[in-house]
């Protein structure tokens, strides 16, 4: 979660130094325009994530949001990174020879639908993890009740810690949640700063919203595992999706409130029916 005090002297000042000194176009700060982006695609995403360059953040050049009926500009614009997929499985994640909880793999291949349509092809099938979703908890806690997790990590197919570390992919690769009851209490709290209209920005790098294509992802058994493993990843799986939608929700929510601020603030009036026409396209 990372939120800026609009208070604050190392916030950018609102000058655009790309534009002619008689452009007077409104500058809104790091916002995520959403409503101009296409949720609604025939394959709609499973998770949405955020991004913002380095660039974006420490230049003064801005992204033209409209040119009519008039100009909008953005300083330090976010957006948003669509991640799709089709088929679910999973295993134990295993450290130094224990079980130290559950990875859930998001894949690219057919769904198990369409296998048993062509069973052929089975063995192609769920190739290519886009994305590998690892929660943390001790084997005990999640053979049982599956409700005590201990942290939960969100990882892209592109993500390396060299990676990371040399700026060659973004922070929204890696997203982790230590205490995950704990980041929704955070989370909660700041929602409800922003909607009392305190001076607080919020850039959603750290964060997500999921679809309700996550409803439709069947999770598939691991055959190398038994009956009863099996069962308790499904437990697994369904509190680890409670927590990405009340995550999403609560993103979703500070975003919106966010815009609509910097919205009022600018005078950015023509938008204030439609910056959240997104909002229903997420849980």
């Amino acid at each position: 979660m990372e939120h800026l005090d609009l208070n604050d002297a190392c916030v950018p000042m609102r000058v655009d130094l790309n534009a002619s000194d008689a452009d007077e176009s409104p500058v809104l700060e790091q916002i995520c325009p959403l409503w101009v982006h296409d949720l609604a695609t025939a394959q709609q995403p499973v998770l949405v994530l955020f991004r913002q360059t380095v660039d974006e953040v420490s230049s003064d050049s801005t992204t033209l949001l409209q040119s009519n009926p008039r100009r909008l500009r953005v300083r330090g614009v976010v957006t948003p990174r669509m991640i799709h997929a089709r088929s679910l499985t999973w295993r134990p994640l295993v450290e130094a020879g224990d079980v130290v909880g559950v990875v859930f793999l998001l894949g690219i291949g057919r769904p198990d639908s369409e296998d048993d349509v062509k069973p052929a092809s089975k063995t192609n099938a769920r190739v290519d993890a886009v994305t590998r979703i690892e929660v943390r908890t001790s084997l005990h806690k999640w053979t049982i009740s599956a409700d005590a997790l201990d942290s939960i990590a969100v990882v892209q197919s592109s993500y390396s810690p060299l990676a990371m570390a040399s700026g060659m992919t973004d922070p929204s690769s890696y997203l982790m949640f230590p205490d995950p009851r704990g980041y929704i209490d955070s989370m909660s709290a700041l929602r409800t700063q922003i909607q009392r209209g305190e001076e607080v920005g919020y850039v959603p790098v750290h964060e997500m919203c999921v679809t309700s294509q996550i409803d439709k992802l069947l999770l598939r058994g691991n055959a190398s595992e038994t009956s009863e493993l099996n069962d308790a990843a499904r437990r697994v799986w369904i509190t680890t999706k409670q927590f990405f939608k009340g995550l999403s929700e609560l993103t979703a929510d500070c975003i919106t409130g966010y815009n609509a601020a910097e919205i009022e603030r600018v005078g950015a009036f023509e938008l204030r029916n439609r910056h959240d026409a997104w909002r229903r396209r997420v849980v």
